[in-house]
């Protein structure tokens, strides 16, 4: 059997085509659904994809997802610019509260014996031995296990990954709103210290998520407060905020990891994917379908592991290879983009620069993009 920690989109992705392949699979989630995560709820078109494969993609269209084909950057200088999303297709914007739920919806229907609300408290043993998976005193064997727990989880800790040592100062915030945006953009909005996407979502909604500095978050003395702060940085925020009726309320994370440089698609004979395996910054819009690329990566690993067509040593090495592959130039990318909106004057200059050479600002975006699909 192939045990799959964590049920989000990435573990979702990886169950759902293992038993496609006529797997085994169990999925253990320490939640429940629906449920509101921290998350921008964009779907770059590379998604669509990949839901075609997973046989999800009627249910998602029936949501009627918001269709997302360009990008806006502000800077608090007043600087902007705004252009095209990719060449192939429009983005979709649809919450994590629909999506999570109609993805395990599609692994129960094929096969996939889903657990919730319990969590995954040790992982003992190797591909060669098998695996014992342990969840609040119960024990079950596995012959591969699939990591797709997040972010930062207890896990994490107790596999002994270098970054949970890691310092990592900024947080995350959240929450839906009704409010006038134009429907096929996504705005990205800089303010000091951090940078808050807006976009439309299903339902007419639209889903506001910001990152922001540590440091800075702490100047203020509760969410509301914050949010008041941040508003007035930016003009587009102001605009926005001004009219804008709040319908959830906000959601926050902290200690998200960008130094995660240690992070290593396999650990200890576990595939690794979606955030487990590396984060791509949010502001190059590619986290969910990398997430959803990547179990179908590592599900395909394994699917040739546990029908015979390769030993453990060679499935570690393809799929390690494979995955930096088709992820790490971008994650990289991203990154060093991302630096720039926590950077106010390079920023300026940087919207000033591609606004005289549009070439510039695509190229970008084509590059946190994936350069092909399975």
């Amino acid at each position: 059997m192939l045990i799959v920690i964590g049920g989000g989109i990435a573990g979702a992705s990886a169950a759902i085509r293992a038993a496609q392949a006529d797997l085994p699979v169990m999925l253990i989630e320490a939640g429940t659904y629906p449920r509101h995560k921290v998350c921008g709820e964009f779907l770059s078109p590379e998604a669509v994809n990949y839901f075609t494969t997973l046989g999800a993609l009627p249910a998602i269209e029936a949501e009627q997802p918001a269709r997302l084909t360009r990008v806006r950057v502000t800077s608090a200088a007043g600087g902007e610019w705004i252009g095209a999303l990719t060449h192939t297709g429009a983005g979709l914007g649809l919450s994590r509260h629909k999506l999570d739920q109609l993805l395990i919806d599609r692994a129960r229907a094929i096969g996939v014996h889903v657990v919730t609300g319990q969590k995954v408290t040790g992982v003992s043993g190797n591909l060669t031995e098998g695996f014992t998976v342990t969840m609040r005193g119960d024990s079950i064997r596995a012959r591969a296990v699939i990591a797709a727990h997040g972010k930062r989880t207890a896990l994490d800790r107790v596999l002994n990954r270098p970054f949970m040592a890691q310092p990592q100062p900024y947080v995350g915030l959240k929450a839906h709103f009704r409010g006038a945006v134009r429907a096929d953009t996504v705005d990205l909005h800089a303010f000091p210290g951090g940078y808050c996407g807006v976009s439309r979502i299903e339902a007419g909604l639209v889903n506001v998520c910001l990152l922001v500095r540590l440091e800075t978050f702490k100047r203020r003395d509760s969410i509301p407060a914050f949010v008041q702060w941040m508003q007035r940085q930016n003009r587009h925020l102001m605009r926005f905020f001004a009219t804008a009726e709040q319908v959830t309320g906000w959601l926050s994370i902290s200690q998200v990891p960008f130094n995660d440089h240690d992070k290593q698609p396999v650990e200890q004979d576990i595939l690794m994917v979606g955030d487990a395996a590396g984060m791509i910054a949010p502001l190059a819009g590619d986290g969910m379908s990398m997430a959803l690329h990547s179990g179908l990566l590592a599900a395909d690993h394994i699917t040739r592991y546990l029908w015979g067509d390769s030993d453990a040593v060679t499935l570690k090495r393809l799929y390690t290879t494979a995955w930096r592959e088709q992820f790490a130039a971008r994650i990289r990318l991203g990154r060093w983009l991302q630096s720039s909106l926590f950077r106010p004057a390079l920023l300026s200059a940087g919207l000033t620069l591609i606004n005289a050479a549009p070439a510039l600002g695509q190229y970008f975006v084509r590059q946190t993009r994936a350069p092909a699909h399975p």
